[in-house]
């Protein structure tokens, strides 16, 4: 694809997750200070149509809002993702015989038809007149592709619905964020139908708001609520902690990616997840403020630094430990990338960028986009329970982000058994297996990385409490990287730190630094 530039859980349902801020268009003004390392807006909200007026929330009640909705439901897409492949088609022997009884040349040899394989519905919606359209990254990118992201974005299509045209159009993958549940499309077009944003910032518990799109497919679709919370906590187990506006408006699977808007039908959040024990609406939903939306979309549209790790949240038990506050923690470290050239290792934690504390992963992640290629990032990092420095120079941030499988957001409900072992015992209250070379790809476990598998917990013990559960596969104890049950059981027993011990674990796909409380065990 050409560029140009450039909505779980055992029964939360994702529709989507987005982040940053928004700044200015036209004669708006910009809703968040710029930082030192700021690069300007991107040709992305150069183009968008935002109106910062501050909502009328006195007078009359309006007895229908269907005149505003006429105009906002243009703007609305249905975005099909799905694959497109060739199958053969056998000629009948039948019609060979045929052609030969009445003298007719043979058929030319068939060529096949186009199979469609369906993978996901979602919703977006028309931000520029020039064809750009806002949705989620799991729209796209649908869980468990099957297959490696590059093969899969080689022949994946995305068909787009709009209103008032009998055939979909294909869209063009601009770009989506490795970080954030957010994809940017185009389609062809000049003069389109485009949503106008407001500023988020103003949104206010109580105001009446509108969900739009294709819940469960059936598209032209809204429904009405008012605005239930403002969070910025980490409301639904697996979304990581960010600013959501909670709504009571009808917002279900198929949602993603749409428009929740305002009584003046402007666009204030993107419907991202619902909370579900039966798999349809039960009342809270949530969305991504449009403000954080536009500010990610457009940091797509400019050059951003690349460091190569993955990044997750520091446990506070272990920030406590070691007397340091925030932080960010490397689950990973990819090969060949600037973070690996430069020595950093899975399991540092990075307490400074640049001489300034970092606050957490995502603020590590957003001041590092913020960077150009090619700059030097001084790094403050602790290891091994000592202090330490690195530079790095950043590398540029391929499109559409590292190479890898996008379906690793969403770890496996259960990892595969591995082979038994017969002298396999209880550590701390966790049965403890080794890791076979014909386990380790099931387990997305690359060979040179040692680890044990945990194949059962018991009820309140140590490793219980602490979070640990079956399928996790423990890395390292206390700087140690246990083979086998044994070591792991010396690593524990050998405690230096007043009987707690530190676990670099790896649940699904992601690796997490863990406190365990063996002294009473």
């Amino acid at each position: 694809m050409k560029s140009a530039f450039p909505s779980f859980l055992r029964s939360l349902h994702l529709c989507a997750a987005l982040s940053v801020a928004l700044t200015s268009c036209g004669k708006s003004q910009d809703a968040s200070p710029k930082t030192t390392q700021d690069q300007g807006p991107g040709v992305f909200r150069n183009s968008l149509s935002i109106d910062k007026t501050p909502m009328q929330r006195g007078g009359a009640v309006l007895k229908s809002y269907a005149d505003m909705l006429e105009k906002v439901q243009p703007s609305i897409v249905t975005i099909e993702t799905g694959i497109e492949q060739t199958i053969g088609r056998r000629r009948s022997t039948d019609d060979d015989a045929l052609r030969f009884f009445f003298g007719l040349p043979a058929a030319p040899p068939s060529r096949g038809g186009k199979s469609w394989q369906q993978l996901g519905i979602g919703s977006g919606v028309i931000v520029s007149k020039d064809g750009y359209i806002i949705t989620n990254r799991h729209v796209v990118l649908p869980p468990d592709l099957g297959m490696e992201l590059r093969d899969y974005l080689a022949i994946m299509k995305l068909k787009v619905s709009l209103p008032g045209r009998d055939a979909p159009v294909l869209a063009e993958l601009i770009d989506f964020s490795s970080e954030t549940d957010i994809a940017v499309l185009k389609i062809p077009g000049s003069d389109l139908p485009s949503a106008t944003l407001a500023d988020s910032d103003q949104v206010r518990v109580g105001d009446i708001v509108f969900a739009l799109g294709a819940p469960f497919g059936i598209d032209k679709t809204v429904t009405m609520g008012i605005i239930s919370a403002r969070r910025n906590d980490e409301v639904l187990a697996g979304f990581e902690k960010q600013e959501l506006l909670q709504t009571d408006a009808s917002i279900n699977p198929g949602n993603s990616g749409g428009p929740l808007i305002d009584a003046d039908g402007r666009i204030i959040g993107i419907n991202t997840a619902i909370y579900s024990r039966s798999g349809g609406n039960m009342g809270i939903g949530f969305a991504i403020p449009i403000n954080k939306a536009v500010a990610a979309a457009d940091a797509l549209s400019k050059p951003r630094g690349y460091l190569g790790v993955q990044l997750d949240p520091v446990d506070q038990r272990a920030a406590r430990l070691y007397g340091f506050k925030g932080g960010a923690f490397v689950g990973a470290v990819e090969q060949g990338t600037p973070a690996e050239k430069a020595g950093l290792k899975e399991g540092d934690v990075i307490l400074e960028l640049n001489d300034k504390s970092v606050a957490d992963d995502n603020d590590l992640r957003s001041r590092l986009s913020s960077l150009p290629p090619g700059s030097k990032a001084k790094l403050a990092i602790l290891r091994d329970e000592k202090r330490g420095e690195l530079t790095v120079t950043l590398g540029d941030r391929n499109r559409f982000g590292p190479s890898s499988n996008p379906s690793s957001q969403n770890p496996p409900a259960s990892a595969p058994a591995a082979p038994a072992e017969d002298n396999s015992n209880y550590v701390a209250g966790m049965k403890i297996l080794p890791v076979d070379d014909a386990t380790r790809p099931s387990l997305n476990l690359p060979a040179e990385v040692p680890g044990l598998l945990i194949d059962d917990v018991q009820p309140n013990s140590p490793a219980a409490n602490s979070g640990l559960r079956k399928g996790d596969i423990i890395l390292r104890i206390n700087s140690k990287s246990p083979a086998s049950a044994t070591e792991a059981a010396d690593a524990i027993n050998s405690l230096s730190n007043n009987g707690t011990a530190i676990l670099h674990v790896r649940q699904g796909t992601v690796t997490k630094r863990m406190i365990m409380d063996v002294s009473t065990r």
